[in-house]
């Protein structure tokens, strides 16, 4: 029998997959010559956090977390239709998840 992994754990790593697959450092988490595969798992806890609890992310609620950890605007780094997609993709992904 397969074990059920909790619905944080699954949305965390919903979460995760989206941003790891943005990567707006160019880090590239996971490859043999990037950073860890884990690279942008505190925000990921963050955005899921706010998904469990809200049902949903807005604009706002993601660049608060980025600002929260990196000082610096994700709007700004990424532009605003890339972030208007983002949110649509981290909405998607906590909604699989649960």
């Amino acid at each position: 029998m397969e074990a059920k992994v909790p619905a944080h754990r699954r949305t965390v790593a919903q979460v995760l997959a989206v941003l790891t697959a943005l990567d707006p450092y160019g880090l590239e988490p996971g490859t043999p010559d990037g950073a860890p595969a884990n690279e942008y798992d505190i925000e990921a806890v963050g955005i899921a956090r706010i998904l469990l609890r809200e049902g949903a992310v807005t604009v706002y609620d993601v660049e608060g977390v980025w600002m929260r950890h990196f000082s610096e605007s994700l709007v700004l780094r990424i532009g605003v239709t890339p972030m208007a997609q983002l949110v649509d993709q981290l909405n998607d992904a906590g909604s699989r998840a649960r």
